[in-house]
């Protein structure tokens, strides 16, 4: 960096994520203290471990279900990530057939599943569904990007999920020479998306344990260093 432009001294190396620059780290909940009885105990406050207990929570209220984690909800990767939801299949879809193609169009609904979450449970993260354009500013990138096209409406992409267009209607990027347009794409704010999961789930009835690290896990139960999380009656 160049002498001539200061370091910010709001910015620190060693914060959380940048997402928790503007709202600031939040205070960490209530810990586990001592053995809890559970009908089913989630380990880790992230996504995964949040939309588990929300659609749990949802299908059977009457459930038991308490969420574990080390830190705060959203500290680990789910309060770090580059803030897209996307409906992109990693790999080969070719090898897997008829399952990717399915595979695929739940990929394409869990975008608007999240949106509709999020309106339903007035979840603030900032989010916009714009959809992703791809761009080729060489000749051997346009063939890629073609090729891609290409690829995806043979295996059963169509137009309206993935096509080709021209990029200075989209965007400007300088000597672009090709583009795909793709409207299965998010913008959000991780760090308040995870957030408000774990208010909402709070609201439900989900006990979400902070600063309670998992030392075991094991059939039955999960051991804390204050007690072990077990079935009960």
């Amino acid at each position: 960096m160049s002498a001539s432009v200061p370091l910010s001294s709001e910015f620190v190396n060693g914060d959380v994520s940048f997402w928790y620059r503007s709202s600031g780290v939040p205070a960490p909940g209530p810990r586990l203290d001592g053995d809890l009885q559970a009908d089913v105990a989630i380990v880790g406050a992230g996504y995964t471990g949040l939309w588990t207990a929300y659609y749990l929570k949802r299908a059977r209220p009457s459930l038991r279900v308490v969420v574990l984690e080390q830190e705060f909800a959203g500290f680990g990767a789910s309060g770090r990530n580059g803030g897209w939801l996307t409906g992109d299949l990693a790999g080969s879809h070719e090898r897997y057939g008829e399952g990717a193609r399915r595979l695929q169009r739940e990929m394409y609904a869990s975008i608007d599943e999240v949106i509709a979450v999020c309106e339903k449970e007035s979840i603030d993260c900032d989010l916009v569904k714009g959809g992703v354009v791809n761009v080729a500013r060489t000749p051997a990138q346009a063939a890629r990007l073609r090729e891609t096209v290409s690829s995806a409406r043979a295996w059963g992409i169509e137009e309206p999920d993935l096509r080709l267009v021209d990029p200075s209607a989209h965007v400007r990027v300088a000597g672009a020479v090709a583009a795909s347009w793709s409207p299965h794409c998010a913008r959000i704010q991780p760090a308040k998306l995870a957030q408000g999961l774990a208010r909402v789930v709070r609201e439900l009835g989900v006990a979400v344990y902070e600063r309670t690290p998992v030392t075991a896990i094991a059939p039955n139960r999960a051991v804390t260093r204050t007690g072990p999380c077990r079935p009960g009656t």
